[in-house]
């Protein structure tokens, strides 16, 4: 298993984000990030176990790059969003993937042909709250802070026509993009994180 950011990058990562956590001085936002210091992995946790990220601080630095997207295409087409909604929605959309992921060791011939073992990042399915993706991120950031309508169908919908595939999830997706265009926005600023600003390590 490849880990790519050194120490100093994932303090400084970690320093960035409670740095933007304090300016937006909602209630309850220094118990979230001290519950986020104290209580989870989410400054060192990976972004996925085999996909964009998939290293230690690769979660922190792509709710970083969704940060940043969303801020850009925000202003590119004139939509209103306040900067403390955009960093609660930027920084906290994928909260549910902190202690999620573990290391598991496996077993593999090198090109010697010997057996030797390796690291990767797996997935722990023991979760806290047993509810979907945005669902659950939802339901931890409510322990600590309020969120409005905006944030909580911003956070809700970041999967786009991924998130669900019923019909009623469909219909109300598209509602929830008729009448707040900021949750096409944040979908889009995550893809393109996730497929464009970020990389994938490969043993």
């Amino acid at each position: 298993m490849q880990e790519i950011m050194s120490k100093e990058e994932l303090e400084e990562q970690k320093e960035m984000i409670l740095d933007l956590f304090r300016s937006t001085e909602r209630d309850g936002i220094d118990k979230l990030a001290d519950y986020l210091s104290d209580s989870t992995d989410f400054f060192t946790a990976p972004a996925s176990t085999r996909f964009h990220n998939n290293f230690s601080g690769g979660l922190a630095q792509h709710c970083l790059n969704v940060y940043e997207n969303f801020k850009s295409l925000l202003e590119i087409k004139g939509i209103e969003m306040s900067e403390d909604s955009i960093i609660i929605c930027a920084l906290l959309h994928d909260l549910c993937k902190c202690n999620t992921y573990v290391v598991e060791t496996r077993n593999r011939k090198n090109e010697q042909g010997q057996w030797e073992k390796y690291n990767i990042w797996a997935t722990n399915k023991d979760v806290d709250i047993p509810l979907p993706h945005s669902s659950r991120s939802i339901a931890i950031i409510r322990k600590f802070i309020k969120l409005s309508i905006k944030e909580e169908l911003t956070i809700f919908y970041h999967m786009g026509p991924y998130g669900g595939e019923d019909y009623e999830y469909r219909n109300m997706l598209k509602a929830a993009n008729e009448k707040y265009p900021q949750t096409v926005l944040f979908y889009v600023a995550d893809t393109i994180a996730s497929y464009l600003d970020e990389e994938t390590v490969t043993d």
